[in-house]
């Protein structure tokens, strides 16, 4: 067995043996697996605390491995977070939110601002928009560079689990700038499958992938 398939497989039993039951939005501890591709894994690893500001934390830990099985990086980033405007209603949801994000192997931070917001449009289409505007600091060039601007729109369908995504972004301010499309289906309520599309303006061609993400919250 390759060094890849057994850590797929340590995932797998992991997010098996853990209650279905635990599953609320309102408990502190964050768990998010996800298989990236064929070659590489990450889990989210986090607390919220329940309180006005609903500051948040923790690490995103990666395993990345050859065609072989071989490992060839462990990415590390922490991350935080607090809310700035939280509105949930039936129909309607917003979330504004400032970001930090540390990443150890390329020594580079981010500070953002972010957006969503999720609304029932009609009675079988949900319609949700995520914006987020960073500014980035590179230890090695030691300056601060342009900002980034992301935007994606999702429609979705709650009965069956499907959405369609069309998303766009602007790196150092907009010198690099890109747009995408993707598909999602869930199969329960902790798994998602996505495939996506997207072209950006430093690359010669698209690139396309299909990844499943496993969210898990108790």
């Amino acid at each position: 067995m390759t060094k890849l398939s057994l850590a797929g497989l340590c995932l797998a039993i992991v997010a098996g043996i853990l209650p279905s039951g635990a599953l609320a939005a309102d408990r502190p501890l964050i768990w998010q697996p996800a298989k990236n591709s064929d070659t590489s894994y990450s889990v989210k690893l986090g607390m919220k605390l329940p309180t006005e500001l609903q500051p948040e934390a923790g690490f995103d830990v990666g395993l990345d491995t050859s065609k072989e099985g071989a490992v060839v990086n462990t990415p590390v980033k922490f991350w935080s977070g607090i809310t700035a405007q939280a509105i949930k209603r039936p129909a309607y949801q917003m979330h504004r939110g400032v970001g930090l994000e540390v990443d150890g192997n390329s020594r580079s931070a981010a500070v953002s601002v972010n957006y969503y917001e999720k609304r029932i449009a009609t009675p079988v289409v949900d319609v949700e928009r995520e914006s987020s505007y960073a500014l980035r600091y590179d230890s090695r060039a030691q300056h601060w560079s342009g900002v980034d601007v992301t935007q994606s729109v999702k429609l979705s369908r709650s009965a069956t689990g499907t959405a369609f995504v069309v998303r766009a972004s602007g790196g150092d301010s907009f010198k690099v700038v890109g747009a995408g499309l993707g598909l999602e289906q869930k199969l329960g309520e902790h798994i998602t499958l996505a495939g996506s599309l997207d072209r950006s303006s430093d690359a010669s061609q698209p690139v396309a992938s299909v990844n499943a993400r496993y969210n898990y919250r108790w």
